[in-house]
């Protein structure tokens, strides 16, 4: 880090001390930011933001809170705000890149924002660190401890992925040898020549619009003794894998060097490509005619967009174009519900392009709720976006028109920004059966991206219960054991809280929306953001699932409405045991109508059979039902059922393609209900 850019910042420092005469109602407010946590390429003329609440600051993207490179890591903007307002603001960085939620961090004024109430003065803010932690679980609100004042904190940072790629380094291999760490000629205790001080992988954040994956980074702070370094003095270092010499850096040529700076404060070392070795990727070089034509009858049809409002689409998130994101706005077909943009980009042919559509009501822009199902990259927030491979030569069609809502190419949908016009009464309902039968016959782990609420038996899904969080509820709440004891956003499925029916699986809320609700969330507008919750876990995704939330749009035309949403709807690909169109399971048991007086087990049918029959059961009260198959030795043959089942009547189909001709026993327990009946298998 050069000595130049030490001066400035503390000249910077200095400055933002003085006082500012001649605003009698305003004063000037400075952000230092640090962007040594922002797993991108960051150079002088990124996009690098401050956003917030209060003017000059939006939370859209302006050139208002665009800050400026002081060297290094090190951005600044100076800002006038009226005194006494209450400042929420969070950093931005990249093409989509929000850091996260600073929560359980101090932000008490701002909930999971920064926050600042602007006092009669002109201030200098303390260092803002990007902070690019799991949500809920800040890992870079300040990327160190505090420490005695008679030690320098330095934080290091490098990224390995140009390594991996050239056989130096086995991300996948957990042995010591490819762990990575720093020496130098620091005068410790953390970084000397030897040993070596062994770094820490990141963790994914759960958003940012970044060109790399955090799991390629490795990052750490060691502590330098300020009485043996003077300001100014030049500190060499190398990174290295394993845990001896010869797997170092930078071999045969000078090492890495930083400078002590003024006033020996803490301090962070930009990051660097392990060995200088980039990844090999895209080279955005190719020109491209785009023809994008997407359908909205589906907006219209659910109010997220009326004739007349403005729709945009916008590409090259992710660094899928050259430059800046291209956005165009879409011209009607005719009288048809179709819309039709032609842009000329710069693009990589054979290589993905991300874009999105947007819809621009009453001046408000707002993105489509749209998730990729089946997107297998390292980058989360990457699922958010559509993507389609550009053709390898010639013009590149996008067709958006498919009907179908699990499809890649399906029609968008958009939250409907426009305020209530009066104070709704809704009643959020869930079905929590996708969920249950996802675990029961698909045999998977509904997993919790945001901590360990992972689900991974049946029974777990009635026996915790479901949660509803998000804007409508009037912000995201923290997931885990904070929306678990939270009582304002549990759902209930036992007759009460305006449930209709007790035990059938459906949970529900009820929620007031009102248009005067501007200081919590969204729940002053028609469109309306949630997410459901297993005990409170962000398990609805099933697998991944950053971005893929429920959108809705309240009817307002009277003063109560009920939304019926169904469990894991957001991820039809994954709960692949049930049909969200006929709200059935698809599955080896499934329900049958009728309602059950008594605990009962059919003869199955057909009887005999070659190679597959249909055993019928019922339960009349919910019960741990166990239904098994045997031979004729009393040797377990398959179990269909070992579940807690809802009151029902239950259909489950026996396959025995695999198993020889002759007799074979079904026995069903439920409860203290015991019943075995014989069956015939003949081929």
């Amino acid at each position: 880090m050069k000595q130049v850019l030490l001066v400035a910042i503390g000249a910077f420092l200095f400055a933002g001390t003085l006082p500012s005469e001649g605003y009698a109602q305003t004063r000037n407010v400075t952000f230092i930011v640090n962007s040594a946590t922002v797993p991108d390429t960051v150079y002088p003329g990124y996009t690098m933001q401050v956003r917030g609440s209060k003017p000059p600051l939006t939370w859209g993207n302006d050139t208002g809170g665009q800050l400026v490179s002081i060297g290094g890591d090190y951005w600044s903007k100076t800002l006038a705000f009226n005194v006494g307002d209450t400042l929420r603001f969070k950093l931005f960085a990249g093409t989509d890149g929000w850091e996260q939620n600073l929560t359980p961090e101090p932000a008490a004024l701002g909930g999971g924002d920064r926050a600042y109430i602007i006092a009669n003065r002109d201030t200098v803010l303390p260092v803002q660190f990007f902070n690019n932690g799991a949500s809920g679980r800040p890992q870079y609100f300040r990327p160190w401890t505090t420490v005695p004042d008679s030690f320098i904190n330095v934080y290091f940072r490098v990224n390995m992925q140009g390594a991996d790629q050239a056989s130096r380094f086995g991300y996948a291999d957990s042995v010591l040898g490819d762990s990575v760490g720093v020496r130098g000629g620091g005068p410790g205790p953390d970084l000397n020549w030897s040993p070596t001080f062994y770094l820490t992988k990141e963790q994914p954040a759960s958003n940012g619009g970044f060109s790399y994956a955090a799991k390629w980074f490795k990052s750490g702070r060691l502590r330098i003794r300020k009485n043996a370094v003077n300001e100014g003095d030049a500190i060499d270092y190398k990174y290295l894998i394993g845990f001896d010499w010869g797997r170092d850096e930078l071999q045969g040529q000078p090492n890495r060097n930083f400078r002590i700076p003024i006033g020996k404060k803490d301090t962070t070392i930009t990051w660097k490509w392990f060995d200088n070795i980039r990844p090999s990727g895209r080279i955005n070089s190719d020109v491209v005619v785009v023809t994008y034509l997407t359908d909205l009858s589906r907006a219209i049809s659910s109010g997220g967009f009326i004739i007349g409002d403005t729709i945009e689409v916008e590409a090259g998130h992710f660094g899928t174009v050259a430059g800046a994101l291209r956005v165009k706005q879409m011209a009607r077909q005719g009288l048809s519900t179709l819309y039709r943009a032609v842009d000329t980009i710069t693009t990589a042919r054979g290589f993905l392009l991300d874009y999105q559509y947007y819809v621009n009501k009453n001046g408000v822009r707002t993105r489509e709720n749209y998730y990729n199902y089946t997107y297998a990259g390292d980058i989360q927030a990457e699922a958010e976006r559509r993507q389609i491979i550009v053709p390898a030569a010639g013009a590149m069609s996008v067709p958006d028109t498919a009907v179908s809502g699990t499809q890649p190419r399906r029609r968008p949908d958009f939250a409907n920004s426009r305020r209530l016009l009066r104070n709704v009464t809704v009643k959020w309902e869930v079905d929590m059966r996708p969920a249950y039968y996802q675990i029961l016959i698909g045999h998977d782990t509904l997993f919790d991206i945001q901590g360990t609420y992972s689900i991974t038996t049946p029974g777990q899904v009635f026996q915790y219960g479901a949660y509803i969080n998000g804007p409508a509820t009037g912000t995201w709440q923290t997931w885990g054991s904070t929306l678990e004891t939270d009582t304002t956003r549990k759902m209930w499925d036992d007759g009460t809280h305006g449930d209709r029916i007790s035990n059938d699986s459906i949970y529900t809320r009820i929620i007031l929306a009102s248009p005067d609700s501007l200081n919590i969330g969204s729940k002053f507008q028609v469109g309306q953001v949630f997410k459901f919750g297993i005990r409170g876990g962000d398990n609805e995704g099933g697998r991944g699932g950053f971005g893929n939330n429920h959108t809705e749009n309240i009817v307002d035309a009277t003063n109560s409405y009920t939304l019926a949403s169904q469990w894991g709807s957001i991820n039809p690909s994954f709960y692949n045991r049930w049909n969200f169109d006929t709200r059935t399971p698809i599955t080896a048991v499934r329900e049958t109508p009728g309602t059950p007086v008594a605990f009962e087990l059919s003869q199955n049918y057909p009887n005999p059979f070659n190679p597959t029959t249909n055993i019928s059961y019922s339960v009349p009260t919910q019960s741990f039902v166990s239904l098994k198959v045997y031979n004729v030795i009393g040797q377990e043959v398959v179990t269909l059922v070992n579940e807690v089942q809802r009151a029902a009547n239950y259909v489950a189909t026996f396959d025995a393609k695999r198993l020889a001709s002759g007799v074979y026993f079904y026995k069903l327990q439920a409860g203290n209900f015991v019943s075995t009946k014989k069956l015939l298998l003949l081929k």
